[in-house]
């Protein structure tokens, strides 16, 4: 053999023995790990109400109640808490902002990473709220056989106002503002011919909705004998309408368009969401999985699909995996249902918290509030 030949050959190995490595190197660094535990990396005793309920926000996460909002890091030190009077209390959260707001009252509080931004006695009872990503906050709003939208900047100031009624465009089931408060999506609802007439109608604030009647930019009503119970901006560009037999997605730059409906096969349980994808839970009909998980993108291909044996409590996305609970026990599933951890508390989960990637969380009980990270 030539001393070329054996060169090229000694190169061949040495190129294949680095695309091995690398192979397996990738798939190391890539690899979701298998939990089996975890630690309690910082634990303090509960002093709130019982009744508080807990979301994620900022870095950590905000504890509201009908007496108060607070707002605790990553590490459950309080950073700020503010004071109120709500008899039937409402969160919403958009990226550093959250609105809280009492249902059938009549005012809101916006605030953000840093405390109060500002609050506003709307007069009228409120019936829903949405805030955006830059703090303005809308509302609907009940006036006996009237309604009204009106959305409200982050001085307090009213921005617009919609006015609506049963007899007009409907109802209004919900709302949602996009990020900079430019564009709004509602759901209405009305009788028609005595059965259920459903629109999703969208309105721009901008340039774009200037020249348009009632800033009326695009609507929709392909949900004969629906209804519509939630609508959602979930980024800037890209909203989703729940109806009770299909799921729309909508894009709207400008002007908006239908990208996909997904009609449910089975009877829908829920729906959770995050910038990325879309999760419906559905009944199932399987023996020994009643219920199963279908997962989607934004723009409304199949991602996966998973069975299980029970309708949890409370579900989201962390990461790229499928995180849900119930009472006592806790799962964090892959899209195709292999699962990552699972794990069943001594005492009752009152709410449990993703703070940071897939294995840290706030674990709050009736005596104690724990960051906890998960272990393999």
């Amino acid at each position: 053999m030539s001393k070329k030949v054996k060169v090229l050959t000694a190169t061949a190995v040495l190129l294949a023995v680095f695309a091995v490595g690398a192979y397996f190197m990738h798939g190391y660094m890539n690899r979701k790990p298998v939990y089996t535990g975890y630690t309690t990396v910082k634990s303090t005793d509960r002093a709130d109400s019982k009744s508080a309920s807990y979301a994620k926000f900022g870095d950590g996460f905000v504890r509201y109640s009908k007496d108060g909002i607070a707002y605790y890091n990553s590490d459950n030190t309080p950073q700020w808490n503010a004071s109120y009077e709500l008899q039937i209390p409402t969160l919403d959260v958009r990226g550093d902002y959250c609105a809280a707001a009492g249902i059938g009252g009549s005012w809101v509080y916006v605030f953000n990473k840093s405390g109060a931004v500002m609050s506003v006695d709307t007069i009228l009872p409120i019936v829903g709220v949405s805030v955006a990503a830059n703090g303005c906050v809308a509302v609907i709003l009940e006036d006996g056989n009237t309604q009204y939208i009106d959305m409200y900047d982050t001085t307090g100031e009213k921005a617009y106002r919609i006015k609506t009624s049963i007899s007009g465009n409907g109802v209004p089931t919900d709302i949602s503002i996009s990020d900079d408060a430019v564009k709004l999506m509602v759901a209405y609802s009305g009788i028609e011919e005595n059965e259920i007439g459903t629109s999703v109608i969208f309105y721009n604030f901008g340039e774009v909705g200037k020249n348009e009647a009632e800033r009326l930019v695009g609507g929709f009503d392909q949900y004969s004998g629906m209804l519509v119970p939630m609508v959602q901006f979930v980024t800037a560009d890209t909203a989703i309408a729940a109806a009770t037999e299909k799921l729309s997605i909508y894009s709207i730059t400008q002007y908006p368009k239908l990208v996909a409906d997904i009609v449910y096969e089975d009877e829908l349980h829920g729906i959770f969401y995050s910038q990325q994808y879309i999760g419906l839970v559905l009944r199932n009909h399987e023996q020994g999985y009643p219920y199963r998980i279908e997962v989607y993108d934004i723009k409304g291909s199949r991602l996966g699909s998973c069975m299980i044996e029970t309708d949890y409590k409370e579900y989201a996305f962390v990461k790229d995996n499928i995180f849900m609970y119930d009472d006592n026990d806790v799962r964090l599933l892959s899209f195709s249902g292999k699962e990552r951890f699972r794990y069943t508390f001594e005492t009752a989960i009152d709410s449990l918290v993703p703070v940071s990637g897939d294995d840290t969380y706030v674990y709050i009980n009736s005596r104690k509030v724990q960051k906890i990270r998960l272990t393999e």
